[in-house]
């Protein structure tokens, strides 16, 4: 039974995302910009008209060559509504975002969070430095890729130039976290040094425990 959404734990999180190996987008790159379009196309369909479609995209996912789900938990949050236990059901107006506040762009800051909790907990071992997790996070998210899409989709009309950011990659300071510590994804290791348990800077991980 659920306690809580992923909402509630980091408001406005990223969630599910599009990987693809690089030899597969470098040596097709008309096939990669194609699931680009379509996937930013059903996201702007998705939060249209205050998610006015969403109803049909629950007959859709519903489907037996689909999800296969009975369409009422489908229902029960693409509809702006989480289902916690039977008899508790409440709003929960941003539990799926697709489109609005540039959901789909693959901003460096959340790689650079994601990144901070794998040190945080000594999946990454070693002490790194700032730039280290920022250009791990250049490394595999693809800004470049997801703009050439998105303006293509504007030039044909699809969606407006207003729903691209004007941005370094980077969010601003975010204060969304269930914990309540500000996340600044340019300073990974001052995020990590407010923590009191978990890795920090001038630690490390050895078969012996934390240095």
């Amino acid at each position: 039974m659920p306690v809580v959404t992923d909402d509630q734990i980091w408001h406005d999180n990223p969630e599910k995302v599009l990987g693809l190996r690089k030899d597969f987008a470098d040596k097709y790159p008309a096939t990669t910009a194609a699931m680009l379009r379509a996937i930013i196309k059903a996201q702007q369909w998705l939060d249209a008209d205050s998610g006015g479609n969403r109803v049909e995209a629950v007959q859709i996912l519903a489907r037996s060559n689909y999800v296969g789900a009975d369409a009422k938990v489908i229902a029960a949050s693409m509809t702006g509504k989480f289902t916690f236990e039977p008899g508790d059901t409440r709003a929960a107006p941003g539990f799926n975002i697709f489109f609005d506040k540039n959901a789909g762009y693959p901003f460096y800051s959340d790689a650079v969070w994601t990144l901070t909790q794998m040190r945080r907990w000594g999946q990454i071992a070693d002490d790194k430095p700032d730039q280290w997790f920022i250009d791990t996070a250049k490394s595999v998210y693809r800004p470049d890729l997801y703009l050439a899409a998105a303006n293509a989709l504007v030039e044909n009309g699809t969606i407006p130039a207003t729903a691209l950011p004007q941005t370094d990659g980077f969010k601003g300071e975010q204060s969304g976290f269930i914990d309540g510590i500000t996340f600044n994804g340019k300073q990974p290791n001052a995020y990590l040094a407010k923590f009191t348990i978990g890795l920090k800077q001038g630690q490390t991980v050895s078969a012996a425990g934390v240095k």
